[in-house]
């Protein structure tokens, strides 16, 4: 059916009246024409300097909201909407709406003429970037995103994906000319001490600017009424194409009506996937592209399965953020209503985190903490946002599902195939869905593809050939600081493929890690090249230190300066204020083509990194990262100290964080030494306490050092705790009897040099385990698949070869 586009006599008369030209009402009502007839977002950009853009915003889009407004019942029948929604949603996003702020100023312009021309079935939610959580997993017909000031492109991705096909986007922005010199409230968060506003860098504001003039589909005016660029012909009608039919199939063994809320025949096999699980235990893999309705899929077909079950059925659900699963629970909330069953809804702070009815069960937990709930289902949900250590813990549940966006903020599905799928594969069998077909809008939507390309959702590292791997293999490399401006302002490929190495490798990538390479004043790249120029490693470094000595009293006293992270640590855990004055290389991320690992081109990176510090004349490079076994091993053996360890995991990755220093000048080295050996001392208290639970097989790497010799520590022992140990020893006295006089033993070891008794891993691990860490005797054999007496014997000796060496010098 064709729907008229047109806006009616007295929205025309009211736009005249507000000195609206024609020729913008023209320009709207095409772009809305073309948005329902393709399915596809529209976005109209208004430059400006005062509160009239959002006017001209409020009367477009009061004036768009009617014309939605009557073609609603045929986007209905086209299944383009769903039976239960009434009225025309919009978005309106801003940095402030506090009283007196511009932003508030802003919306009050726009909705003086919003209310006046859109009529009784608008809805208008008015929301703050710091609140955007609020909106994950609602779908809106119309945007108003104001950028006149301040937004991080992480708000940028989630509020546009809101908006559905059919709908329109207003940006209120400055000027381009004067938007490419501002500096916005995102700017301000990259300043840190010795750097002032006036370092950072305007790089992303240019290059959305461009990007906003390249792609179709996207149209500029100002708030005069002057077309920057409009659509090539203007159109008033939409010839409207309803959604392709779904087969429901003849069987099922979920309810039908479950069947009827899918839209595509992607969700329909996602229902039927689950139907597999009922009979016998399984794990399922499900990916997609933003907007295919997967979470949707996942909390209907939940549903079904607890259903099918026919017994009491509990659903643990979890994701990087409960924000992400908002859309899962409110369609399992919407197919237990479908049902007739009244569910009880648990929410805090606005988000669902438990849904109940009859005998059914669904609650979020984070990450690091689902593994350990009995269950009947878990559900991980944006799986390639979670480190990958925590996907294992799930892997042997009996019925798993593992459900992933390829390319979105929750992290890249490729990078979560590449790291998790491969080791998954040679656990168990599953079976894997991908869905394609778009929910949210049609294929080819410009705006899916312009948001992708400025945010770099979709970059991936350069091929690489069986020449580059002998390139590799023979290490020609060189190593390079990157041009940011010609990167940036070029759109070079080497960006992308910079970016994309990031993606595959790391667990958890935002927008913002892209504007802020390219305009914190601290934050530069450097790249290992190939010979012939491609890139294999990526490195992002922070430049940290030379605090002005007002500062670092401040730090003393508990103020924490931006972007300073290892410095502050010094000041506060070291009660170094001397380190703050010294100068160093913070590396934030650095990671490997995720084809090329394990070939040594991270440590050759390392390696590179710290002859150009040296050549510079900075003191110190080190790094913040989650301490697993891989990644501990690492650092210490590329020569980098321990000198932190978080007191807490990190509820989405489960992970403690730790820092590593590597000294470069003589003054950093006696410092860092000095903190290497209080980090060892504590961490033979903390492991009975604070890190009970930490992997015994990364603590050993933690205790490593690279100066080689022994901490300066007393240890005392007593006459009769000696000869209480030879009794031990001597198998006349049990451990648990001697367990004062072991412990400084163990201690010494761990505390001691290069010329300690050699010690294989096991036994390493058993004294972590059992006397630093206090664990019991059956939790110790369990760590090492033997029997109690026998780790009982092995203990005693391992104590005995100890005790042997370290008598003579007690």
């Amino acid at each position: 059916m064709t729907v008229k586009v047109r806006f009616d006599k007295e929205v025309r008369e009211y736009a005249k009246g507000e000195k609206v030209k024609d020729d913008v009402l023209r320009l709207t009502e095409t772009a809305l024409a073309q948005a329902l007839e393709k399915f596809h977002r529209r976005m109209i950009l208004i430059e400006g300097d005062t509160p009239r853009k959002a006017e001209l915003a409020g009367i477009l889009a009061g004036a768009s909201a009617r014309v939605l407004s009557d073609a609603l019942e045929e986007l209905k029948k086209k299944r383009l909407r769903d039976e239960s929604e009434d009225g025309i949603q919009v978005l309106y996003a801003t940095d402030a709406l506090g009283e007196d702020t511009f932003g508030r100023k802003r919306y009050e312009a726009f909705r003086k003429h919003f209310d006046v021309l859109a009529g009784s079935n608008a809805d208008v939610k008015a929301v703050t970037f710091k609140h955007t959580r609020d909106i994950l997993g609602r779908t809106y017909d119309l945007l108003v995103l104001d950028m006149s000031y301040d937004y991080s492109p992480n708000d940028l991705g989630r509020i546009i994906e809101t908006v559905r096909g059919g709908g329109l986007i207003f940006i209120l922005a400055h000027p381009f000319e004067k938007w490419k010199k501002m500096w916005t409230g995102f700017h301000k968060s990259l300043v840190t001490p010795p750097y002032t506003i006036d370092d950072v860098k305007k790089r992303f504001n240019r290059r959305i600017i461009r990007k906003f003039t390249k792609y179709d589909g996207i149209y500029i005016i100002t708030e005069n009424g002057k077309l920057r660029k409009k659509p090539k012909r203007n159109k008033t009608q939409a010839k409207i194409k309803g959604r392709r039919g779904v087969e429901i199939p003849g069987e099922t063994v979920f309810p039908r009506e479950l069947y009827e809320m899918a839209l595509t025949e992607g969700q329909v096999e996602v229902l039927r996937a689950f139907e597999g699980l009922v009979e016998e235990e399984g794990m399922l893999v499900l990916t997609a592209d933003r907007g295919r309705g997967k979470s949707v899929s996942v909390g209907i077909a939940a549903i079904g399965l607890a259903l099918a079950l026919n017994k009491r059925t509990r659903i643990v659900v979890t994701a990087p953020e409960p924000e992400n699963v908002q859309a899962l629970f409110r369609f399992a909330k919407r197919a237990l209503e479908k049902l007739g069953f009244k569910p009880y809804v648990v929410e805090e702070k606005g988000l669902i985190k438990e849904l109940y009815a009859r005998k059914i069960g669904l609650r979020y937990y984070p990450p690091a903490e689902g593994y350990r709930k009995s269950a009947d289902l878990y559900i991980l949900d944006e799986a390639a946002g979670i480190h990958v250590p925590i996907l294992h813990k799930y892997l042997d549940k009996p019925r798993v599902v593992y459900s992933s966006t390829i390319h979105g903020y929750e992290g890249a599905g490729r990078g979560f195939s590449v790291k998790f799928l491969k080791k998954a594969r040679e656990k168990r069998e599953f079976k894997e869905l991908h869905m394609d077909e778009p929910i949210r809008y049609a294929e080819g939507d410009p705006i899916e593809k312009w948001l992708f390309d400025v945010l770099l959702l979709d970059a991936e590292p350069v091929e690489l050939t069986e020449e580059d791997y002998e390139l590799i293999k023979n290490k020609e490399v060189y190593f390079e600081e990157p041009d940011l401006d010609d990167w940036f302002e070029h759109d070079r490929e080497d960006l992308r493929n910079f970016v994309g190495i990031y993606i595959l490798a790391h667990y958890r990538n935002r927008p913002s890690d892209v504007a802020l390479l390219a305009d914190a004043p601290h934050h530069e790249a450097r790249v290992l090249r190939l010979k012939n120029g491609k890139i294999v490693t990526a490195v992002q470094i922070a430049k940290e230190g030379g605090i002005p000595k007002k500062v670092i009293e401040k730090m003393a006293k508990g103020y924490k300066p931006r972007g300073n992270i290892i410095p502050d640590m010094m000041v506060k855990h070291h009660m170094l204020k001397e380190f703050a004055k010294l100068k160093g290389y913070r590396i934030v991320r650095i990671a490997t083509h995720p084809d090329a690992m394990d070939m040594g081109l991270g440590s050759k990176a390392l390696e590179l990194l710290e002859k150009e510090a040296r050549e510079k004349g900075l003191d110190w490079i080190g790094s913040g990262f989650g301490a697993s076994e891989e990644l501990a091993r690492f650092w210490v053996k590329n020569g980098f100290a321990v000198v932190h360890l978080s007191p807490a995991r990190n509820p989405v990755s489960g992970e403690f964080t730790a820092i590593v220093l590597k000294p470069i000048s003589e003054r950093a080295k006696r410092l860092i030494r000095q903190a290497s050996d209080e980090f060892r001392i504590r961490l033979t208290e903390w492991l009975g306490d604070t890190h009970r639970e930490l992997e015994p097989e990364i603590a050993r790497w933690l205790f490593e050092t690279p100066f080689g010799e022994a901490v300066d520590y007393p240890i005392h022992l007593t006459d009769v705790q000696k000869k209480r140990l030879d009794a031990f020893t001597g198998k006349v006295l049990t451990y648990d009897t001697v367990l004062d006089a072991v412990k400084p033993i163990v201690k010494l070891y761990f505390l001691d040099g290069w010329m300690k008794p050699y010690l294989d891993e096991r036994q390493i691990k058993l004294l972590i385990y059992r006397v630093l860490q206090a664990h019991s005797w059956e939790e110790t054999a369990k760590l090492i698949d033997r029997t109690e007496t026998f780790t009982m014997i092995e203990v005693r000796d391992i104590i005995r070869g100890l005790w042997y060496y370290y008598k003579r010098l007690l």
